[in-house]
Parts: C-alpha cells; sequence; structure tokens
C-alpha cells in the first residue's frame, strides 16, 4: 500500500498542501475549523511525517551516529548502551559502526554515517590522524571525541587524562616497593597507549622492564604471560580485557593475582569488580552524557575527565 502524503492529506481535507504543511509542523494562521478536518483527515488516511522529507524542512534528521574501535569491549559495549538510552529518551535514532581498530575502517565509517544523514558523530578514533574528522566537521557533521585528546582537531571532545591515570598506577606500585614490572599496551601510535605509557613512567620513575604492544584482547595477553619464563613482580595492562587474560595465564603457571604477581588493569568495565581487578576507574557514565550534550550542541567544548586509581585484591 502506498505511504499517504502531504498532498493526499489536503485533497482529503479541501484545502491547500501549505496549509496542511502549516498543521503538520505547529505553524499559525490555520483557522480552527480548516485545523480539525485536516487532522480528521490525517487520522483517517494514517498519515505519518517522513524523518526525511522533516529534515528537508528542519535541517536535521533525528540520527546520531556512535563509532567505536571494537563492540565486544564491555567498555565499548556499555558507552553505545548509555547512548542509545539517551537517545531514547530525547526521540533520537543511533547508528553504530565498528571500526575493528584500523583507522582506514574509521574512514569509511564516517562516510557511510555521513551518506546516512546524520546530524552529528560521536566516535572514539584511533586519534593518530584527525584530517578525516575535520572534513566532515566542515561539512555540517557535528563531531565529538570520545575518550582522545586532539588539540588540533577544531571539534568538541570529551577526553581522558591518560597520563594522570597512568601516573597514579606508577606511583602506587612504586609506594609498593615493585621494582619489575611489565607493561601490557596496545598500539603503540595511538593516544591512549602513549599517554598510558608516559603516565606510568612519571609515577615510577623509570622505564619498566619490558613494554608489550599487543592486540588489544584478552587472548594476546594470556599467550604473552604463558610464554614467560620468569614473572615480574608486576603488570600493567592497557585495558581490564588484557588484565584478565594477564590474570588466567598467571593461575595456570601457579601464581597466584595480587599476592606473587600484582596485576592492574584500567577502564573499571562492570566485570572488573567482580573479579577483584585493581583498575583506573574512568567514569563512563558522566563521559557519555556530556558528549551527548555536546553531540546537539554547536559549540565546540574540549572537556578533560581524570580517571581514579580502584585498589582491589589483584593488587
Amino acid at each position: 500500500m502506498k505511504r499517504p502524503t502531504l498532498k493526499d492529506v489536503a485533497q482529503k481535507a479541501g484545502t491547500s498542501l501549505m496549509t496542511v504543511s502549516r498543521v503538520v509542523n505547529n505553524r499559525p494562521g490555520v483557522s480552527d475549523e480548516t485545523k480539525a478536518k485536516i487532522m480528521k483527515a490525517i487520522e483517517e488516511l494514517g498519515y505519518r511525517p517522513h524523518s526525511d522529507a522533516r529534515s528537508l524542512r528542519v535541517g536535521k534528521t533525528g540520527r546520531i551516529g556512535v563509532v567505536v574501535s571494537d563492540i565486544r569491549n564491555p567498555f565499548y559495549a556499555e558507552m553505545v548502551g548509555d547512548i542509545e538510552d539517551l537517545a531514547e529518551k530525547t526521540g533520537m535514532t543511533v547508528i553504530v559502526t565498528d571500526t575493528e581498530r584500523k583507522l582506514q575502517q574509521e574512514q569509511r565509517a564516517l562516510e557511510t554515517l555521513y551518506n546516512s544523514g546524520v546530524d552529528s558523530i560521536i566516535i572514539a578514533p584511533e586519534g593518530y590522524s584527525v584530517e578525516h574528522l575535520e572534513s566532515y566537521k566542515k561539512k555540517g557533521i557535528n563531531i565529538v571525541s570520545f575518550g582522545v585528546h586532539c588539540p588540533e582537531g577544531n571539534f568538541s571532545e570529551v577526553w581522558i587524562d591518560e597520563i594522570e591515570g597512568a601516573r597514579k598506577v606508577g606511583k602506587y606500585l612504586l609506594k609498593r616497593g615493585v621494582k619489575r614490572v611489565v607493561l601490557i599496551m596496545g598500539n603503540p601510535r595511538k593516544f591512549t597507549t602513549s599517554g598510558r605509557t608516559e603516565g606510568f613512567i612519571q609515577g615510577f620513575g623509570k622505564v619498566p622492564d619490558y613494554i608489550l604492544h599487543l592486540p588489544v584482547n584478552w587472548q594476546s595477553s594470556y599467550n604473552a604471560v604463558i610464554e614467560m619464563k620468569k614473572l615480574p613482580e608486576a603488570f600493567f595492562c592497557y585495558n581490564d580485557l588484557m588484565a584478565l587474560g594477564v590474570i588466567k595465564a598467571l593461575r595456570e603457571k601457579g601464581a597466584v593475582p595480587g599476592k606473587d604477581v600484582a596485576v592492574v588493569g584500567y577502564d573499571d568495565v562492570f566485570f572488573a569488580e567482580i573479579s577483584a581487578l585493581t583498575t583506573v576507574r574512568i567514569d563512563k557514565s558522566k563521559m557519555v552524557n556530556t558528549a551527548f550534550t555536546l553531540a546537539l550542541s554547536d559549540n565546540v567544548e574540549k572537556i578533560k575527565f581524570v580517571p581514579k586509581l580502584i585498589l582491589r585484591k589483584s593488587a
């Protein structure tokens, strides 16, 4: 069945197309009698405004794009869930894409979202290139960087002070008298990796024994620890998933996490507390609320969040 149009409503109500448009868009200048006729025609025809048609009139589609590097990572799964909750309250539609931590796929994701007509995009970018983000900002898409600081970018961001968060870990392990540490990090080109590495070294006072750059998943950290002939006194991991991989490997090697070897993660996702994992807490809920507000605003703001070290049994 053909979808009823404004023209169909106008013909049934015996009015002009412009008059129907005024009623649909709640504009003044229409008598109560004529408005009643139009509303009756709308009800009888089952007319519903088309979102794309409405976007041509008001300049908005009500769509918001979200780009994450790995939706399987609980941190991003929680982030997307919170955004969807906020979008539902405001009557917006969320379109989510996953880049698998690849810059090229990030660029393709932005193009796809742009072609779908989103009003704004909240993105957790790779961070070592911002030209493509700038280009979509210039095309009229409101860009909000989530978690990554891009000081040269002319777009909004809610970013994490990675250096300060990791510095707290370094200071804590130094205070505990730890001397041999292994850092298990992600892509060294990323802002998050470089910030967490630099911050740890600042807090610890020296470069750790080893810094491993691995794929960001629990299997890679698990395999790395399983293959170690000699264990360090502590591990500081890029995120909680990698920390859990370390803990699994330690147990299989007969070591007790938190007693024989300290393990520290990053993010404080939902399972960190259940696993008694010492980690760096990021206030995801507050960050998401801030990012969502900025996505609906024309203002460009760069808002920093400072993480907190949460001590549990693993360290």
